[in-house]
């Protein structure tokens, strides 16, 4: 019997660790926004419909974050992180994002009106109805992996 009675407790065991595990999981897929902060990381992040327009942002790493519908208008990004994100509907108008990395970036209807990308990194980056016009570049990689210093002083 006690043979009976440990395997009962080792199933329920292992019931409890599964449904842990598979909440965390989900926990993961939602909107991780709060993770959005100076020298934060919020890698893999899923955010949706958000306004960080006019926060200061510094050095965030945002690699292969899925990012929709959302502002960052007049942020200071300086030296944050895309690297193999989606964006898709987002807006960075007036925005410092001096040195930051876009590597293997996906930007869709993306908008960078007034924004400054000295500096920045856009190499293998796909732009689809996105333009780099109106924007400072000035020592900007540009995708098709030309430097360019069109706004340089």
């Amino acid at each position: 019997m006690p043979e009976v009675r440990n395997t009962i407790i080792a199933l329920a065991l292992s019931g409890i660790v599964l449904f842990a595990c598979a909440f965390a999981g989900i926990a993961q897929t939602e909107d991780s926004s709060a993770n959005i902060k100076v020298m934060g990381s919020c890698e893999d992040c899923l955010i949706d419909g958000q306004d960080f327009s006019d926060r200061k942002l510094t050095g965030l790493k945002l690699s292969s974050a899925q990012i929709t519908d959302t502002r960052f208008d007049r942020a200071a990004l300086n030296i944050a992180i895309f690297d193999g994100a989606t964006l898709s509907r987002v807006s960075f108008d007036g925005a410092d994002l001096k040195g930051v990395s876009f590597v293997g970036t996906r930007f869709e209807d993306v908008t960078f009106e007034g924004a400054d990308l000295s500096g920045a990194v856009f190499e293998g980056a796909i732009l689809m109805r996105t333009s780099l016009d109106g924007a400072r570049l000035c020592n900007t990689q540009v995708p098709d992996d030309i430097m360019d210093k069109s706004d340089c002083e």
